[in-house]
């Protein structure tokens, strides 16, 4: 794949590295045994190879496709998502990082072309068990248990065309729907939860930079974190977190998610994707 100056990583590179430091490739493990790699790139998609080869799951053809264009961020293509009239969404791609890390960082360009409305999804970092790379997907209304999954996301609120940035996470601690038995992703609403750093404006037809890293906590110990930044302003922070109950969970996929519903048919854009172990 041409990487147009990105630093590209192979994860079968990756897990033999962390094999050879301690690691292990599959299979539950003390936190020790996942040392972090100062900042290391594990991989990065520009869209230059003109193809979605380098995602794992949900390519589709029929909702996403590489662009060529002088109007991409950088180099010569991008990604552009198309959300039918009536649909959920333009579907997702994710890209695995087993058996997992203790940190992860994401960084994307988005653009929410001129004609924009309503809300969407945009990036997840999923924690699944090292032995179930599936654990954490599949998810909606299910209340984790510590020990099965977490996810944290950012999503565009449906105020606003594009409205601002929030966070979007299930974990152990999450509050209930009616009956107690149903859980929705949270935005950090319980008070003094996330601190939000005002509305951080996001123009139509711009190329904005969103970054998120989230932190995971000691298990038995609530000192994981989240943050956000846009355009390289600190969006929020929700720190104080327990997002798992074992080292079982661990931070090993990122997902581009594109759910959101449109009253029209609508394009989103994203470019120069790059994923690493820590800001």
């Amino acid at each position: 794949m041409k990487s147009g100056g990105w630093c590209r990583v192979g994860l079968g590179v990756i897990l033999s590295a962390l094999a050879a430091c301690g690691g292990a490739a599959s299979g539950p493990a003390g936190p020790s045994a996942l040392p972090q790699i100062g900042g290391e790139t594990l991989f990065a998609e520009d869209f230059e190879s003109g193809t979605l080869d380098a995602w794992q799951d949900g390519v589709n053809p029929s909702k996403q496709r590489v662009v060529t264009g002088a109007d991409a961020q950088s180099g010569n293509h991008y990604l552009a998502v198309t959300y039918p009239a009536g649909s959920d969404g333009g579907g997702w791609l994710t890209r695995f990082f087993m058996p997992g890390f203790q940190s992860l960082y994401v960084s994307l360009y988005v653009r929410f072309p001129n004609g924009w409305t309503g809300g969407t999804k945009l990036v997840g970092l999923y924690g699944s068990r090292v032995d179930n790379q599936w654990s954490a997907f599949g998810k909606s209304g299910v209340c984790p248990n510590g020990t099965d999954f977490f996810d944290t996301m950012l999503v565009a609120e449906q105020i606003g065309d594009p409205g601002p940035l929030r966070f979007y996470t299930y974990y152990p601690e999450m509050s209930r729907e009616p009956g107690g038995n149903v859980c929705f992703g949270r935005f950090g609403d319980q008070v003094g939860q996330a601190n939000y750093s005002g509305s951080v404006a996001l123009r139509p037809d711009a190329w904005h930079k969103i970054e998120f890293q989230v932190q995971l906590n000691t298990p038995g110990h609530s000192d994981g974190q989240q943050v956000f930044w846009v355009d390289g302003k600190q969006g929020a922070v929700w720190q104080n977190m327990r997002l798992r109950d074992s080292d079982i969970l661990r931070l090993n996929a990122v997902q581009l998610s594109f759910s959101g519903d449109a009253a029209r048919n609508q394009e989103l854009h994203m470019d120069s994707i790059q994923v690493r172990t820590q800001r």
